[in-house]
């Protein structure tokens, strides 16, 4: 029996709440502050996350690749437009992943899947279970680094 699935599963959940403890670390009017009004907001990435844990979610669930509809993404995105709707639906978005995760059939991991963006990037199921992972762990890094510009140094998160 695979490790892969209880991995991803417990990695992913982590992944949320670290991405959910740095941002509500930050003070309400930096969550949604965009460094030299250039870059993404910390709320634009924890929104991005939410939607993209569903995203992969399906994947898992339906065993199949939804076409990606970037205005649907970006409806979805908004509708979270708010700190407590994005970290609410990050939570949930994770919880839900987690059970999908859990529940894949261990004799279609090395099935191979092709995503709708980096052209056509083709991964295994055991590779896809861990990309939301990757995803809020990366964004995770990215509201930690836009925390340093306002003076926050502190490590925050639970691992």
């Amino acid at each position: 029996m695979t490790t892969i699935k209880p991995a991803a599963s417990s990695m992913s959940i982590t992944a949320a709440e670290n991405l959910r403890i740095n941002f509500e670390a930050m003070p309400g009017d930096k969550q949604d502050w965009k460094p030299l009004d250039l870059g993404r907001s910390a709320l634009d990435q924890v929104q991005e996350c939410a939607v993209i844990n569903g995203f992969f979610t399906g994947i898992l669930r339906d065993q199949a690749v939804p076409p990606l509809d970037w205005g649907a993404y970006k409806a979805a995105c908004a509708a979270l437009d708010t700190p407590d709707k994005a970290t609410t639906a990050l939570t949930d978005s994770a919880k839900a992943l987690a059970a999908a995760i859990e529940a894949f059939p261990e004799d279609k991991m090395d099935d191979t899947v092709t995503m709708p963006f980096a052209e056509g990037m083709v991964m295994t199921v055991g590779q896809v279970m861990f990309a939301a992972y990757w995803n809020m762990t990366y964004h995770t890094g990215q509201i930690a680094y836009i925390q340093t510009l306002y003076g926050d140094n502190e490590m925050h998160g639970t691992h």
